[in-house]
């Protein structure tokens, strides 16, 4: 159903904290938190006495107790306190995750924890850099993860989802070039001497039209970075240029949901208030694609999947993706690394 031996972005940084943060993943529950030292920890969010989710107990320490018998589990998954009784057996414990934080985000690994090396996290390195401003968050989206991966490999759809911030004819009608990799998928959009969309001029009042590169690569499972660049048509003077990266962390939280960690680090105009409407102005577009997906699902949904879909040219990096995922499914199913 979903690779397994491969990092996911499992929280922002912000979210992790001294409260339980519970969050299902992949199809399981996971609760996760920070040690008084601030190291994040992940574990199942399930007692093994009575099933109780762990997220709705409290932390003791470094300790997570459950709410309903106080038992209480230490960071590496350990049961160390059942009350009223001194010995606990070594069986007594939860599974916990590995964790590694990153680039703001939260990373965790659900396969097998021996696989887990974190130099194979992809590189988002814009999210905390700091010649780039940051802004980002993150959603809930009730549509299959790979929709949205469709969504963001395909950005022609921006002509007509998202008129009133970021998309204009121009997207639509330039055909794209994608580049499959051994690891990577890569889609490329050059639109020369085209006029600005609403939000860019909103942002940097270009005189006349311009020319806008949209350079996106997909990483497997779910990993999509959009580099996009737009100039003043005919000038490349790095000053007058609009850039940006669109930085996606798509999580499954099951067949029918996932979790979108989004950030839109810019390298332009650093002011504040730049940033409060550069968010604003993401965030409208994302609210954009989400009523769009979640009509997607509804729609299989109703059918039982059982929709066949007819591709055309700008579909290429999506079929592409889904290619490459299913292989990497298959080969961890063999018994093989995937991630």
């Amino acid at each position: 159903m979903f690779m397994r031996n491969c990092w996911y972005v499992a929280a922002t940084g912000e979210e992790l904290g001294r409260k339980p943060l519970p969050r299902r993943l992949l199809g399981e529950r996971v609760v996760m938190y920070r040690t008084a030292a601030g190291k994040p920890v992940a574990m199942e969010d399930l007692c093994p006495h009575r099933s109780l989710p762990l997220s709705m107990g409290e932390l003791v320490g470094d300790r997570l107790r459950c709410g309903y018998h106080g038992l209480e589990f230490e960071p590496g998954g350990r049961c160390v306190r059942i009350p009223a009784q001194e010995q606990i057996p070594a069986m007594w414990r939860v599974r916990t995750y590995p964790l590694v934080e990153r680039w703001r985000w939260v990373w965790i690994w659900m396969g097998d924890p021996a696989l887990a090396d974190p130099a194979s996290i992809p590189d988002m390195h814009w999210n905390d850099d700091p010649a780039w401003t940051f802004t980002g968050g993150h959603f809930d989206i009730k549509c299959h993860y790979q929709l949205l991966v469709d969504n963001l490999l395909d950005l022609s759809h921006e002509t007509f989802v998202h008129r009133s911030t970021i998309g204009n004819d121009a997207v639509a009608e330039t055909p794209v070039e994608t580049t499959v990799e051994d690891a990577a998928v890569r889609v490329d959009r050059l639109m020369l001497d085209c006029p600005p969309p609403p939000l860019y001029q909103k942002l940097k009042s270009f005189p006349g039209n311009i020319d806008r590169s949209q350079k996106i690569r997909f990483e497997p499972p779910s990993h999509i970075v959009i580099a996009s660049r737009s100039t003043p048509h005919g000038n490349n003077d790095p000053d007058a240029a609009l850039e940006y990266r669109v930085v996606n962390g798509i999580t499954p939280a099951s067949e029918r949901e996932c979790h979108h960690f989004w950030a839109v680090p810019r390298n332009f105009a650093h002011d504040p208030a730049v940033t409060a409407m550069f968010h604003k102005g993401s965030v409208t577009a994302f609210s954009e694609d989400i009523v769009v997906l979640e009509a997607q699902q509804a729609a299989l949904d109703e059918r039982g999947g059982a929709v066949r879909w007819q591709n055309f040219n700008v579909d290429a990096g999506a079929v592409a993706a889904r290619r490459m995922v299913d292989a990497l499914i298959r080969q961890e199913g063999a018994g093989g690394r995937s991630g």
